[in-house]
């Protein structure tokens, strides 16, 4: 396979278990190969020195703020860039599918969904909504800017969307303490966000405007948020794990159904409510 017009930017925080399956996806059929770095301590920078990808590296400050500060820095000299995170891999067939679609691409079309081959503790989740795990990285560089949403994360783009037929495959190879760890840290961002009611701008002023899984943003911005404390995590839990049939996942399911739409929104409510007792105090003594 010849080099492909394409600017792939992969972003790293000690990432030396993962980044390797990553480089590797991409490099040697992609015309640029950038890694992002937030200052790690491990060998992720040895690695990526070691695979001769420039690096370069810009504090942490959210998701969102690092691609936009990486499409605004560095010397991109593609029109299509491809976010490709450390804990993913683009698939033989998906590299293809890109080589021979970036060869003819109608004017309009500024992005590409590409469908995630979802995999936890070595099984493969297929039930659960994960096996239609859409997410929009493969876009145009002037097109595109990236929103925060606290503890995530959407793609906009100024122009139509498509979708990919081929898939990558999303597969963290860190253990249960780094999943947990990761997990009560963004909870914090998560907490923040709703205590001070921030929302994601669905920019309905400009039809042209995609925005990455709309629909599933809105339920999540004007259904979820706006549940109990407490309710959400038992919601959440309940349709992915028994109206999704996650339950078919088996016991690495379970696990990670459990964790990640149980006990990590009950988490973020756990601290929300802890923000509004602190603000409340506060404000008592003040009178």
């Amino acid at each position: 396979m010849g080099l492909v017009p394409l600017s792939v930017i992969i972003l790293t925080y000690n990432e030396e278990v993962n980044l390797p399956g990553a480089l590797e996806s991409v490099v040697g059929w992609a015309e640029q190969v950038f890694v992002v770095d937030s200052f790690s301590t491990d060998n992720t920078l040895k690695i990526v020195e070691d695979y001769g990808i420039p690096v370069y590296q810009n504090s942490w400050t959210d998701w969102a703020t690092q691609r936009n500060w990486a499409m605004d820095n560095l010397p991109i000299r593609n029109e299509w860039v491809l976010f490709l995170d450390a804990d993913e891999r683009i698939s033989s067939e998906l590299a293809e599918e890109i080589k021979e679609t970036l060869k003819n691409v109608p004017h309009e079309v500024s992005g590409f969904y590409i469908n995630r081959r979802f995999i936890f503790m070595g099984r493969w989740l297929k039930y659960g909504g994960y096996s239609s795990n859409w997410v929009l990285r493969l876009v145009k560089r002037d097109k595109t800017r990236v929103l925060p949403a606290g503890d995530s994360e959407y793609f906009q783009v100024d122009g139509k969307v498509l979708r990919l037929k081929n898939y990558m495959i999303h597969e963290d190879k860190k253990d249960l303490h780094f999943f947990t760890h990761k997990h009560n840290r963004i909870s914090d961002m998560a907490a923040r966000r709703l205590f001070y009611k921030e929302r994601v701008n669905f920019d309905n002023n400009n039809k042209r405007k995609d925005l990455e899984g709309k629909y599933r943003v809105w339920v999540k911005e004007n259904i979820l948020a706006n549940l109990p404390l407490f309710v959400r995590p038992f919601v959440i839990f309940f349709y992915k794990y028994f109206l999704k049939l996650g339950i078919l996942d088996g016991k690495e399911g379970f696990v990670y159904y459990f964790l990640h739409d149980f006990w990590y929104p009950f988490l973020i409510d756990a601290k929300l409510l802890e923000m509004r007792y602190k603000s409340s105090r506060t404000k008592q003594s003040k009178i």
